[in-house]
């Protein structure tokens, strides 16, 4: 009986991808099916020299950051992600502080007024810039909007948030 058992179970599990890969309209429970894209949405790639395909986006695939202030993102809880947080935002403040770390990123200090001294974390964020998307660094004490991926940086002596990597700059 348990070999009976166990014969129709390898049965039946051989040959539910046909079911739910094949021309039938049947589906598995918790498999959905993607919509289809449209040619001009659809991303094209490219061939790089170690022969890896790498995806070109089309314009009509622009990505949306959550615009936040710099006091938005400081006063987030890391703990509690809120509806107000997204993986990619868009911050704005002066840049206090730009160094190059030992690993090749560019460091920013930015905060929401351009006298701020030191790393002051109710009034200032990070933003980095790693080596595969570098970034131009406006002057200390000018305005900079930067827009990438939110982190929060619990490493001991920092505790701060962060934008790493920065994706795009806008002096």
């Amino acid at each position: 009986m348990r070999l009976a058992l166990s014969m129709l179970s390898a049965i039946l599990l051989l040959l539910s991808p046909t079911v739910v890969l094949g021309q039938g309209k049947e589906k598995t429970k918790g498999t959905a099916e993607a919509p289809a894209q449209e040619p001009a949405a659809q991303t094209k790639t490219t061939a790089t020299k170690q022969g890896k395909a790498r995806k070109k986006d089309s314009p009509s695939l622009k990505r949306e950051y959550a615009a936040l202030t710099i006091s938005e993102l400081v006063g987030e809880d890391p703990n509690r992600w809120t509806e107000k947080m997204q993986t990619h935002v868009a911050a704005s403040g002066f840049v206090t502080y730009s160094g190059k770390e030992a690993n090749g990123d560019t460091e920013m200090r930015i905060c929401d007024n351009p006298k701020v001294v030191g790393m002051d974390r109710a009034h200032c964020i990070m933003a980095k810039c790693i080596p595969k998307i570098p970034c131009e660094v406006p002057r200390i004490g000018k305005p900079i909007t930067v827009r990438g991926i939110s982190r929060y940086d619990a490493a001991i002596g920092h505790h701060w948030w962060e934008i790493h990597p920065v994706e795009q700059v806008e002096k």
